[in-house]
């Protein structure tokens, strides 16, 4: 085990198939003997792509993350329900419909916008304290209420034969892959379930940017990982930036509530982003160090999440 002091960032993780995000963070805490780590998006066992891991002081940004758009690709089977909505499922139904190249066009707009979707049984949402795929394993029947996302953009990218079709999708927060494909194929009056998923982007955040980990050897060097490792910053890029003299810095890392009027860069900040309140939180910044996430209300600057790397 290496023990590294002061690590905080993100590592934009190609995940492998087979391995869950739960066992990802558990072994980057094992890798640097930090037990801040959490993700941004679970993926699925058997999906692959863009999984952003926060490390240190970034597990307090990870919201900001979670509700970018993000991109996967796809691949549905058509003819079969499983238990699982993934090809790891035991089958449940099945129809000898197949749909055309035409009739799948033709639905796809139907999903775009905001939509309702029932999450699947095999899931990490919690029922009573109790995770739903846990109860679904146990042949605990589970039945989630339908939810509201946003599907931003439904393509078809390929036929691959009568049994077989690939989509992308772009989709906001809390969208199901599994689910998304089980309601094409409802919607084409056949059977369908998922046999690939791969997420390729994340916000900014881009497949051609990950490392990959093989997440199966038993030792992981380190250094590789943190060279590559990326800034907390790296997530707010888009959110307005409120600059701080070092009196106002450390008067919010304590903890205490700054007058707007009374801030030293408050005209340039005001010039740049004359409709800042139309954002939930704000950063607060000091030579270019994070040093709070930020509310301004009532003509008061309120430390939400202070963000402990600014020495």
């Amino acid at each position: 085990m290496v023990i590294i002091n002061n690590i905080n960032g993100w590592i934009l993780l190609d995940k492998q198939l087979g391995v869950t995000s739960r066992q990802v963070v558990t072994k980057i805490s094992k890798i640097f003997n930090i037990k801040k780590v959490g993700h941004a998006g679970t993926l699925d066992p058997m999906a692959t792509g863009v999984l952003p891991i926060a490390v240190g002081e970034a597990t307090k940004c990870i919201s900001f993350i979670q509700n970018k758009i993000k991109r996967y690709s796809f691949t549905v089977k058509w003819g079969e329900t499983t238990n699982t909505d993934d090809l790891e499922g035991t089958v449940l139904e099945k129809s000898n419909v197949r749909p055309t190249k035409n009739q799948v066009l033709d639905i796809l707009n139907s999903f775009t916008g905001k939509v309702f979707q029932q999450p699947p049984a095999f899931s990490a949402i919690k029922i009573d304290g109790k995770r739903s795929y846990k109860l679904a394993r146990n042949n605990i029947i589970v039945k989630h209420q339908p939810r509201e996302v946003e599907i931003h953009k439904l393509s078809l990218k390929k036929i691959e034969n009568s049994d077989f079709a690939e989509f992308e999708v772009l989709c906001g927060k809390g969208t199901y892959v599994r689910s998304l494909a089980k309601d094409i194929a409802e919607k084409l009056n056949t059977k369908g379930h998922v046999t690939a998923i791969r997420r390729h982007s994340v916000g900014k955040f881009s497949e051609k940017d990950t490392i990959f980990i093989d997440f199966f050897k038993e030792i992981i060097h380190s250094p590789s990982i943190l060279k590559k490792m990326l800034p907390i910053e790296a997530v707010l890029d888009d959110i307005p930036a409120l600059a701080l003299n070092e009196i106002e810095a450390r008067k919010l890392k304590l903890g205490q509530k700054i007058q707007f009027n009374s801030l030293e860069f408050k005209n340039k900040f005001l010039n740049k982003h004359p409709n800042f309140q139309e954002f939930e939180k704000l950063c607060a910044i000091r030579n270019n160090s994070l040093i709070a996430l930020v509310k301004i209300e009532t003509d008061l600057v309120k430390p939400k999440r202070i963000i402990n790397t600014y020495k």
